[in-house]
């Protein structure tokens, strides 16, 4: 801990010298893009919201409530209300509301807790793909929880280190983004290539080993392809903010990071759950998917007129049991 405090009061002891203020004009532009970019993610999530909404009745209504159900409910709607007091920070709103510096501070705060648990509940979306990809792998699933908690102290980390030397104007615009913003980017873009590059790798052997046409098989890896992607570049984008000379800029793609997030975490439960489901549209018999605790997941596919269910099971030869 007096390490951490000292690196703290080094970063802040550098950062005047080294990052000089944004002149009013350049504060007025940041502003100005910032609460329009935030209106056009808001927009985008809540439309997109709508336009699924008769899947999420069919999908999620009828279940048992369980860990993930209640995550794929986080998920999807807390980033929609986590943005909606956003759009009267660092706008022309602002003043009526005579914020104190102090205020503005919190209002940081709030921005960096609710973009950890948005983060954490998807990745944790994105874990449950490759706890299901590597179901014989107790290591790798070991692994892979210990990369998740290194990311989420990385990120808490990195917004400890920075959150301190943010600067703000009366309307509570970002004047000044530390360095150690740096830290809380990097370690979810490592975490993000760590599991694309676990289920490319699962995805490879499958290949090899006869279960590559598997349902379930190719939906965790398209799934994983484009939500990794995504992902990559949006942490990529809004890092790459941080070193223009205008740090007004620096929270232009924040509101996108969570409809991004948002986005990639219940879309990835709507096609798994989508798989699930047998022609007439009920649930697959004794099938678990993704509402499940255990992280397993069962895929069925038909072959003549016999209904059949598949069982993931990496690193082994695949196996068809009829389901009576």
């Amino acid at each position: 801990m007096p390490n951490i405090s000292k690196l703290t009061e080094v970063v802040l002891q550098a950062l005047p010298d080294e990052l000089p203020l944004p002149s009013a004009v350049e504060t007025a532009a940041g502003a100005q893009a910032v609460n329009r970019s935030a209106v056009a993610a808001l927009a985008f999530l809540f439309y997109d919201i709508c336009l699924t909404f008769d899947e999420e009745v069919e999908l999620f209504w009828p279940r048992n409530w369980t860990w993930m159900k209640f995550n794929f409910f986080f998920v999807r709607y807390v980033p929609l209300f986590v943005q909606i007091p956003l759009l009267f920070v660092g706008t022309e709103l602002t003043p009526q509301f005579h914020f104190t510096s102090h205020d503005c501070f919190i209002w940081q705060v709030y921005q960096a807790v609710a973009s950890i648990c948005i983060i954490m509940s998807c990745d944790f979306v994105l874990l449950s793909r490759i706890y299901a990809l590597y179901f014989a792998k107790k290591h790798i699933q070991r692994l892979v929880y210990i990369c998740y908690v290194l990311e989420i102290s990385g990120m808490c980390v990195g917004l400890g280190l920075a959150l301190p030397g943010v600067k703000f104007d009366e309307r509570c615009t970002v004047l000044l983004v530390p360095p150690g913003l740096l830290i809380y980017a990097g370690a979810s873009i490592a975490f993000q290539a760590l599991l694309f590059a676990l289920t490319l790798y699962q995805f490879l052997s499958g290949l090899r080993m006869g279960w590559g046409n598997v349902p379930i098989v190719k939906l965790l890896m398209r799934d994983g392809t484009w939500a990794f992607f995504l992902l990559f570049i949006e942490l990529v984008a809004e890092a790459s903010l941080y070193g223009l000379k205008n740090h007004a800029f620096a929270g232009v793609l924040y509101s996108w990071l969570l409809t991004v997030y948002s986005f990639c975490g219940y879309r990835i439960l709507f096609n798994i759950n989508h798989l699930t489901r047998t022609p007439d549209g009920s649930l697959v018999s004794g099938t678990s998917a993704t509402i499940s605790n255990s992280f397993q997941f069962t895929s069925q596919f038909q072959q003549s007129d016999v209904s059949n269910s598949f069982e993931l099971r990496p690193l082994s030869p695949p196996r068809v049991q009829v389901v009576p």
